[in-house]
């Protein structure tokens, strides 16, 4: 995504400073500035072909990932409908949101869905956790540790000098979090709170850098 905002940015760049060359010189003078055009356009012909590729593998790749998806909210399904004890299938539930967890991102037109219906059967079963108040805590509590590791991280990066790679790192923290499970009431908006402010930090450092790089890129290609 960051490399085809770049390219972009560039065309724009080069076109607006082509213009201004062009403005500048006389007809029978333009004909290096052709070549150089040509040059371009190659070179962009060149990026979009391998972006095509890129795309392509990238969207099969989603489709996969899609359907190990389904699979692990079957699983998550069959899991509540076992009648056993909360406590004796409360491993495999964690089990299946580790699952979860490594799978990678899906088709965006499928994207609400999934997860809507992965909530669904999550909240299904910590309500037959409320039956035993005393494992449904003990959840709560190792998602309110997982949550503040991810702040801290977060907090981490927001220090960092590398403002691309923090931004990148921040959305892989934002996926974690979307899929742990609740924290007890008392904690949920202290713990979001906390986690929202480290996001708006590099937030503002990534688009301050990326305002930075733009600036830079017009005047490099001016020269």
């Amino acid at each position: 995504l960051q490399r085809a905002k770049d390219a972009e940015a560039l065309k724009s760049a080069f076109y607006k400073t082509l213009l201004k060359e062009k403005e500048k010189l006389e007809e029978a003078a333009q004909g290096a500035l052709e070549t150089v055009e040509e040059n371009f356009k190659a070179l962009y012909s060149a990026y979009k072909k391998e972006k095509a590729s890129y795309n392509k593998q990238l969207d099969a790749q989603k489709e996969d990932n899609l359907k190990a998806k389904q699979t692990v909210i079957e699983d998550l399904k069959a899991l509540l409908e076992k009648d056993e004890d909360v406590s004796t299938t409360l491993p495999e539930f964690r089990a299946i949101q580790d699952r979860w967890r490594e799978i990678g991102a899906v088709p965006a037109q499928n994207f609400r869905d999934i997860n809507n219906t992965y909530q669904l059967y999550v909240e299904q079963f910590y309500d037959r956790l409320k039956i035993n108040r005393e494992l449904r805590d003990l959840d709560f509590k190792k998602n309110l540790e997982a949550k503040q590791e991810l702040c801290e991280k977060a907090e981490k990066l927001a220090e960092s000098a590398n403002v691309m790679e923090a931004f990148r790192e921040l959305q892989r923290l934002h996926d974690a979090w979307k899929d742990l499970g609740p924290v007890a009431k008392q904690y949920r908006e202290e713990i979001w709170e906390r986690f929202k402010v480290a996001t708006a930090v590099i937030n503002k450092k990534y688009q301050g850098y990326f305002e930075t790089v733009m600036e830079e890129q017009e005047e490099n290609m001016a020269k």
